[in-house]
């Protein structure tokens, strides 16, 4: 299953003046103060970005055991860190001769971690860790839980709201759209940095479907602005043309969107 989950980071790393990195939150740092954390997780220089990330999440585990949104952080970069070691391991390789044991053993621990975390998190009510076991095991509970939460406005983040995308989008579209919009009005400076930018085209592709074109072409623009592809872009170009439509004056709708969104200052006005 390609789950999309989002992995927006913290700033963990503070820089002073002379442009030296705090030696408590480097990661060289943080293994000399803590090797248990970093020495069944070894890689050989293979997957760094990933296995600092967890390295950060067990130094936060340390200091606050009970830190559930970290205990989803973790488990979500168990999971990437997890992926990345299998593929460098070769750990499907069939000469086992050919395989490194290092990195091996590494992909071995990472399969444990995220089963410990499983286990431990089942009960938790956070609502990324709803998502997640969700997700996991098609438990309806868990996704009644949560569409209550956002019925009464509980889920006001747009992590929180593009789970709930993915969710509606098996069901219902105009839900799925509502929630994106409210993602994009729930932006801070970090969601932009890490956001998917395939939401823009979902939205498109979501307004062609309702058969508002001009919204459609609107969006595949945005999306065209953040470094995408739109593939509607030129049949809709052509079908708005033909209807005596002002492109001009879409793309100028487009432009005003794209900032606002930059600006993280979007409000849906449709």
């Amino acid at each position: 299953m390609n789950t999309k989950i989002s992995t927006i980071i913290t700033g963990l790393l503070a820089i002073s003046l002379t442009g030296c990195i705090d030696d408590e939150r480097s990661i060289n740092g943080i293994c000399e103060n803590h090797s248990q954390i970093c020495t069944d997780i070894e890689t050989k220089g293979w997957c760094k970005n990933e296995r600092a990330l967890l390295i950060r999440n067990r130094l936060q585990q340390i200091k606050a055991p009970n830190d559930q949104e970290n205990h989803y952080r973790s488990l979500i970069n168990w999971k990437k860190f997890s992926y990345c070691i299998e593929a460098a391991s070769n750990i499907k390789r069939r000469n086992i001769d050919d395989r490194d044991p290092t990195k091996a053993a590494s992909f071995i621990n990472s399969v444990r971690e995220i089963e410990k975390l499983e286990q431990q998190t089942i009960n938790s009510q956070l609502p990324q860790l709803l998502y997640y076991h969700w997700v996991q095991s098609g438990n309806d509970i868990k996704i009644d839980t949560l569409l209550k939460l956002d019925q009464n406005n509980k889920l006001d983040t747009t992590e929180l709201q593009l789970m709930m995308s993915s969710y509606y989008s098996k069901i219902n579209g105009k839900k799925a759209a509502k929630a994106q919009y409210n993602a994009l009005e729930l932006l801070t400076q970090q969601d932009l940095d890490s956001i998917d930018h395939t939401i823009f085209a979902s939205l498109s592709t979501h307004h062609y479907q309702t058969k508002n074109l001009e919204l459609s072409y609107i969006w595949a623009q945005v999306a065209v602005r953040f470094g995408l592809k739109a593939n509607l872009y030129s049949s809709l170009t052509s079908e708005l043309s033909r209807k005596g439509v002002q492109l001009t004056v879409l793309d100028q709708k487009a432009d005003d969107i794209y900032q606002s969104i930059n600006n993280l200052a979007f409000k849906e006005t449709n």
